[in-house]
C-alpha cells in the first residue's frame, strides 16, 4: 500500500485547535464529514473513541494512529494531523504525539486496514520525515512530505 493511497491535501490538518487527544479525534473526524468522506461520522466518532479507551494508539517517537473499523466508513478513510506542540495519546515512551494519522476503516476491512497502518507507522517515524513535516507551511506541503517518503 502506498500513501498516496491514503492521503490527500484536503484531510490533513496543520496545528489543531484541540490539546487533547479526544478533542483532536473530534477535530479530525470533523475534517473528514465536511469533505463528505464518511457516511455516519457520529458512528466513526464513537468508534474511534472506544478503541481508544481500550488500547492506546500512541506509538513512540511522536506518532500516534487512532483507528478503528467501523460502520461508519463506506471505504477506507484517513486524515493526518501536524500537532507541533504534542499531545498526549499515552506512547510507551511518554513522548506527545506530534504526527498523528486517523484511519477508519468498512468493519469488513481487516486486511487493508492493517497494511494502512504499517504504511504510516513505517513513514512517520522517519526522523527525516518527521523533520521536514515539522517545517512544513501548509497542506500541500505535509501532502509532498508524506508522498515523497520511503514507505
Amino acid at each position: 500500500m502506498k500513501v498516496s493511497d491514503l492521503l490527500d491535501a484536503e484531510t490533513i490538518l496543520l496545528d489543531p485547535v484541540s490539546s487533547d487527544k479526544n478533542g483532536l479525534i473530534r477535530e479530525m473526524i470533523g475534517l473528514l464529514a465536511d469533505k463528505d468522506r464518511l457516511r455516519s461520522p457520529k458512528k466513526a466518532l464513537a468508534d474511534v473513541l472506544e478503541r481508544e479507551k481500550e488500547k492506546g494508539t500512541g506509538l513512540e517517537h511522536g506518532v500516534a494512529v487512532p483507528h478503528c473499523r467501523s460502520e461508519g466508513a463506506e471505504k477506507l478513510v484517513s486524515a493526518f494531523a501536524l500537532a507541533r506542540a504534542g499531545i498526549d495519546f499515552g506512547a510507551a515512551d511518554g513522548e506527545p504525539s506530534r504526527f498523528i494519522f486517523l484511519l477508519i476503516s468498512p468493519k469488513n476491512a481487516t486486511t487493508v486496514h492493517v497494511q494502512a497502518l504499517a504504511t504510516m507507522a513505517r513513514v512517520l517515524k522517519q526522523r527525516e520525515v518527521q523533520e521536514k513535516l515539522l517545517e512544513a507551511k501548509g497542506p500541500f506541503d505535509v501532502e509532498k512530505t508524506l508522498l515523497e517518503a520511503k514507505s
